[in-house]
Order: C-alpha cells, then sequence, then structure tokens
C-alpha cells in the first residue's frame, strides 16, 4: 500500500517574512482553509490533518470554523513556544514572527508549554489530540517524554536528510541521519528506532535525488537567494517542488523501497501558503492559482494511482498493528 497524509502547520496570516500580521488576521483559516483546502480536498477524497498553531486556538472564529468544516480531517496541535507560558513572551501577537525553538528550552519548561496547548485544544475541541509538530521543526528528546505523558500517538516534526542551524538556534537542530519512513522513535532519540516505542514518528517526504534526475531547486525569501535542498534534497511540498519533481519523489521511494510493506508519503505545508502575500510563496493570485493546481493535479494522480490518503494519526495503529 503506498498512503498518503497531508499535514498541514495551521497559523495565523503572515506576512512575506513570516511575521504574523498586523493587526492579526485569520483569513488563512476563514478562506484558506474552509473555502479553498477543505473543498479540494473533498472533491479528490484527501483526509487532511490541520496542526493546530496556539495563536489559532486562541481564535473563537477560527476554531468554530475548524470545528464545522464538511468532510474527513484530522486536528492537532503545532507549538510556537514563545507564544504560551511558561516565559511566554508576547501576549500581543501583531508582527511577531515564530522562531523559538521547543528543544532548546528545560525539560519542565518545554512540558508545561506542551502541556497548555495541548488542555487549550481539549478545551477547544472537547478531545485529546494525538498528533504533533513543533514548531521550526524543533523537536528534541525531552519533546518524545512530554508527548508520551500526554497521551499523543504521532509526531511529524522530523526533516529527514535536514540539519537546520541559523542564529536563531542555540545548536543545530540535525535530522540529516534521520529516517525516511515513519518509525516508532527510541524516548531519549529521535534518531533511533524502537519497536516498542509509544510514540510513532512520521518524517516529512523528503527525497534525495541526484543531479541527473532534478535540478537543484532555489527560492527567494526576503530578497535573499536561498538554496533549499542544498544537497540535492526534494520535499513533497507545492512551495518547493513543481508536479514533475513530486511524481519523482514518489517513484524514488517507489523503486528504491520496493521491500518496504508500505510506502507512506507525508506532504506539508502552511495554510496561509494558499493565500496572496500570506507567506513567502504566494505573493499573487497567480502564484496561489499555481500552488492550487499543483495540489489538483497531484490529488488526482493519486486517484488514478491507488494511493490511499489517511489521516496521521490512523498511521499509528497501521503501524502498532504491523
Amino acid at each position: 500500500m503506498i498512503y498518503l497524509t497531508v499535514s498541514i502547520d495551521v497559523e495565523p496570516d503572515c506576512s512575506p517574512s513570516w511575521n504574523y500580521s498586523n493587526p492579526l488576521t485569520f483569513k488563512g483559516v476563514s478562506i484558506g482553509i474552509k473555502d479553498c483546502l477543505q473543498p479540494l480536498f473533498n472533491k479528490y477524497g484527501i483526509v487532511p490533518s490541520y496542526l493546530i498553531n496556539n495563536i489559532v486556538l486562541e481564535d473563537n472564529k477560527s476554531v468554530n470554523i475548524l470545528k464545522n468544516l464538511e468532510g474527513e480531517y484530522e486536528l492537532g496541535t503545532h507549538l510556537h513556544p514563545e507564544f504560551i507560558e511558561p516565559e511566554k513572551l508576547f501576549f500581543d501577537y501583531a508582527g511577531k514572527k515564530g522562531e523559538a525553538n521547543c528543544c532548546f528550552y528545560k525539560p519542565d519548561i518545554e512540558f508545561e508549554k506542551i502541556k497548555n496547548i495541548t488542555e487549550l485544544f481539549e478545551n477547544k475541541f472537547g478531545y485529546k489530540p494525538t498528533s504533533f509538530r513543533a514548531g521550526r521543526f524543533s523537536a528534541g528528546k525531552n519533546t518524545i517524554a512530554s508527548l508520551i505523558k500526554l497521551g499523543y500517538k504521532v509526531d511529524t516534526s522530523v526533516t529527514p536528510h535536514i540539519c537546520w542551524n541559523d542564529k536563531t538556534r542555540v545548536k543545530p537542530v540535525d535530522y540529516t541521519n534521520a529516517f525516511d519512513h515513519p518509525y516508532f522513535i527510541k524516548e531519549n532519540s529521535f534518531l533511533e528506532k524502537d519497536t516498542n516505542g509509544l510514540i510513532l514518528e512520521v518524517p516529512v517526504t523528503i527525497c534525495p535525488i541526484s543531479n541527473k534526475i532534478v535540478r537543484e531547486y532555489f527560492f527567494s525569501l526576503g530578497g535573499l537567494r536561498r538554496k533549499i535542498n542544498k544537497n540535492n534534497y526534494v520535499w513533497l511540498r507545492p512551495a518547493f517542488s513543481s508536479y514533475s519533481e513530486i511524481i519523482k519523489i514518489i517513484n524514488y521511494f517507489y523503486l528504491n523501497d520496493n521491500k518496504s510493506e508500505n510506502i507512506i508519503l507525508n506532504m506539508m505545508f502552511h495554510n496561509v501558503e494558499v493565500m496572496p502575500g500570506l507567506s513567502p510563496y504566494t505573493k499573487n493570485d497567480n502564484d496561489c492559482n499555481r500552488y492550487l493546481n499543483i495540489l489538483e493535479v497531484f490529488f488526482l494522480y493519486c486517484n488514478n494511482n491507488l494511493i490511499q490518503s489517511i489521516n496521521i494519526s490512523k498511521l499509528y495503529d497501521i503501524y502498532k498493528n504491523k
């Protein structure tokens, strides 16, 4: 079986530099999810997992929209830790930017932050979330312990082959040697498997492809050219990959992992990426139409090739039973 999960970080409206809008708005939920994404998912039988930022959870209008979407979907949590207690840095979110990293907080502080977003989610929706992604892919060994204590089943913070190292990081967040496919995590290491582990890691699908197969891909951020796949890695993500590159990702895993019982494709992006001017990637309506067209053609491909879409938490049961 080939399974597709679509894991979406749900944020307030942003700017091309990822600062939150000022004043704070949520068109990426009210229009981006409600009017654009969920109808598209319903059309092709795609079951998304919306991983909700704690700021969005505080907006009752956004919560009401997410509660009443038509079709199948999952709701989980997505933590930018500086915007929640303890040690909360900002109370007015307008114009701010999420740059903190979960894994660099003291274990007890990180636990309380994850506990607080979990309880906030439960208060808003009436049940506990089971899927989680750390903001900026910044999960660490203490994150696992916190998720276990709080009853989560799945984490999707790992970006295989990528080492995150910039001035906002105390030290590199290094997933260079992480596994490509879902695995139960050893409690003290994201890079080790444990068949008896309690948290299933579902990595973002990032594919190593040689120069002969696909060009190096660049994108512009804040006027600067940044190389996103410096070692020729292509993401299953519309902002970073064309439709043809996405198909090559599928072919790569199909050809190179034919011994696996299942192949898991985990596409990720942000809800605001389908709205003009609310992210670095879609500046205008033409960009948004191109972006949505990549999604639609890809979902049609999945339908035609019997790739089954499920929410990310259902993978836990599949792997646990296996």
